[in-house]
């Protein structure tokens, strides 16, 4: 079953496991942490066993992991993710 994602401006698109590998690399983490995070949330999405997941689902459900591995990469996620909460939905793609 293919799963999507809703994002913040109600838009769909497929669920790609390499987003959560970026940003969580981008965060801090080595590649091989990387891996093992995105393949713990990739499972947990399939244990959802629904088609549709919300983004805030996701990034909540990523920051609980980042906390279990690295506390310094969960506090840069969770700044980032701040960043992105206070700027306005673009309305343009």
């Amino acid at each position: 079953m293919r799963t999507y994602v809703m994002k913040r401006d109600g838009s769909k698109e497929v669920f790609d496991p390499a987003k959560i590998t970026r940003v969580v690399t981008a965060a801090g983490l080595n590649s091989s942490e990387a891996a093992k995070l995105t393949k713990s949330v990739g499972d947990w999405i399939r244990k959802q066993n629904k088609q549709l997941i919300s983004s805030l689902k996701i990034r909540d459900k990523v920051l609980q992991e980042l906390k279990l591995v690295d506390e310094y990469a969960a506090g840069l996620f969770e700044w980032y993710q701040s960043t992105k909460e206070n700027q306005p939905l673009s309305s343009s793609k």
